[in-house]
């Protein structure tokens, strides 16, 4: 089964009127393939709202009424699930309601000016462990670094003349192959980034506060996704980076970077500027796959740090760390994935 956080958040932007046509697809795919237990739950948890906020109107067509009762003659109707929060006799009701809204829009978004298109493209999906990396080769040769802790799922074959999209979770530094009729949109959240070809790294993990799109080289369009369209941030080039908060929705693009810096940690070279230790070890967790059991009641926020470790081993990190906060910090190397932290004159 697909990532349940994964496709809750997409069932919900669906929900909002703001999923891209790329995660249409894989919702569709999710609905007509995973029919568990698990599935049908996380199905019952996103029914109240959109059965509130279902439009009146719908378009129907004869491939979407034989698309919608395919799919409903999958779903068992006598399985035992655990309570739910909807009624229960509301429970088919309203996952039919999410069934043919998804299926009608799978075949409006696959229709064309003058005729339907009818050929689907299969999507692949690669989900890294944290201390994990991987590189992938797309179809029109693209490559994509995929960093530890992050889910790409992109489709198996490209169509010249049309957008080559992809989704990612995470972390992820793109080498995009140059086609100026087919642009490269790689969709992270809130937040869509468009380029024609070239090299850049986007930092979107959906529990931190940031994410952070840096250009290495050539350049790429950001842009805010909206219910009805998206709007553009900024334009950037080679040494650009802009850092979009995910709450506020509030943006800021920096200019000068070091361009070599931005996909430093494929080679396990990882640079912190004006990091705090929380922002660190999160950094750490993911590309060591290390756990941090911070100790005491003082926060650590009010550390900023500079550091770049080349190559080195978490033990040698964290001997750095501590000589940098004047002795202040405390650490334990536990075991090979355990480290606790905790400064010496907090309780």
């Amino acid at each position: 089964m697909q990532d349940k956080g994964y496709i809750k958040s997409i069932m919900e932007r669906f929900r909002q009127g703001q999923a891209s046509p790329a995660e249409k697809k894989i919702l569709l795919h999710y609905l007509e393939t995973d029919q568990d237990e698990e599935h049908m739950e996380l199905f019952a948890e996103m029914m109240a709202d959109l059965w509130e906020g279902e439009p009146a109107y719908r378009e129907e067509t004869a491939e979407t009424e034989a698309a919608f009762a395919e799919i409903l003659q999958e779903i068992p109707k006598d399985k035992k699930r655990k309570p739910v929060r909807i009624v229960q006799q509301w429970y088919y009701a309203a996952a039919a309601v999410l069934v043919f809204s998804v299926v009608s829009s799978w075949f409006y978004f696959q229709k064309p000016e003058k005729a339907m298109q009818t050929t689907s493209i299969a999507w692949s999906s690669k989900t890294t462990l944290d201390g994990q990396k991987v590189k992938i080769r797309l179809s029109d040769s693209s490559i994509i670094y995929l960093a530890g802790g992050s889910t790409l799922r992109w489709p198996d074959q490209f169509v010249k003349g049309q957008k080559r999209e992809v989704i990612l979770t995470g972390e992820a530094f793109f080498e995009v192959k140059r086609d100026t009729s087919s642009p490269f949109i790689v969709h992270s959240g809130q937040v869509s980034t468009q380029v024609l070809g070239t090299s850049f790294n986007i930092y979107a993990y959906p529990k931190d506060k940031n994410q952070m799109i840096s250009v290495r080289s050539g350049k790429v369009r950001v842009s805010r996704n909206g219910t009805h369209q998206s709007k553009k941030l900024a334009d950037l080039t080679a040494g650009m980076r802009l850092t979009y908060e995910q709450q506020t929705m509030d943006f800021v693009v920096e200019k000068g970077q070091d361009p070599a810096s931005f996909n430093s940690w494929i080679e396990n070279r990882l640079s912190f500027r004006n990091a705090n230790l929380g922002e660190i070890t999160k950094k750490l967790s993911r590309y060591y796959n290390i756990h941090f059991d911070i100790k005491g009641s003082c926060k650590f926020d009010n550390y900023r740090i500079n550091a770049s470790f080349d190559n080195q081993p978490i033990g040698k990190i964290m001997e750095q760390l501590a000589m940098m906060s004047g002795g202040k910090l405390s650490y334990r190397i536990n075991d090979e994935n355990s480290i606790t932290l905790w400064r010496k004159e907090c309780p």
